[in-house]
């Protein structure tokens, strides 16, 4: 069970609400299943082995996550699979459309799409009950190593400057895919909609200018983490 405060139960959460807040537990947690069978993969080419190390770690953070979301799922009354289910096509697409052609561009993606989920995951905390929220927060929390990534591309663009162009374009393409697939969730789940917009509980939602300062900041987050690899002018 869990030790968050303020956690909803079937009996103090409206339908509409908790059918929510289901949904987007489960998007969360498909996400984590699939980052750790991405992330995995790319431990598996890495040679070095401070950063194999760092990225098995990475990905044992992704199933602890996908664990601790679950488990709540299952706390609110849902099943796990079947809350995951709805969102299956959109992340494999995402993942198939993104399939790293080496371990350069895999250590890319593990950051870069790492964060932009951990980014939208948090945003959409604050319309979830505090318990709920409190759970999301704890299952997307940054790894402690991802610095042994982010110096591990640097390193390969310094070692060949050639790949840097390359990999800011895929930097970018990561961007839109995550955008393109999120859509693509909100538009086939409309009880996602409502959870953020308020419209499922007497809580206040995101108003249409919200939503674009929200996407704003991931936006901005995203440069961030761009710069910081090296791949951003």
């Amino acid at each position: 069970m869990s030790d968050a405060p303020d956690s909803p139960t079937p009996a103090t959460i409206g339908p509409r609400e908790l059918e929510g807040t289901i949904d987007l537990l489960g998007v969360i947690a498909y996400g984590a299943i699939k980052g750790f069978t991405s992330i995995a993969a790319d431990a598996e080419m890495a040679r070095d082995l401070d950063l194999k190390r760092a990225l098995a770690g990475m990905a044992a953070k992704e199933f602890r996550g996908h664990e601790l979301l679950v488990d709540h799922i299952g706390e609110l009354g849902g099943t796990p699979t079947e809350a995951m289910e709805p969102f299956r096509e959109a992340f494999d697409a995402y993942h198939d459309r993104t399939r790293p052609r080496d371990l350069l561009e895999g250590l890319v993606k593990a950051y870069i799409g790492d964060g932009i989920a951990s980014d939208f995951y948090l945003e959409t905390a604050q319309y979830v009950r505090p318990g709920t929220a409190a759970i999301i927060q704890q299952a997307t929390a940054d790894h402690r190593d991802v610095d042994v990534i982010v110096a591990a591309v640097r390193r390969g663009i310094e070692a060949d400057s050639r790949r840097a162009g390359p990999l800011a374009l895929w930097g970018r393409r990561l961007m839109g895919e995550a955008l393109t697939q999120g859509q693509v969730v909100a538009s086939r789940r409309e009880t996602l909609g409502d959870l953020v917009l308020g419209r499922s509980h007497d809580r206040p939602g995101a108003t249409i200018e919200e939503i674009g300062e929200l996407m704003q900041r991931l936006t901005d987050q995203h440069q961030v983490r761009m710069r910081r690899l090296g791949l951003a002018p």
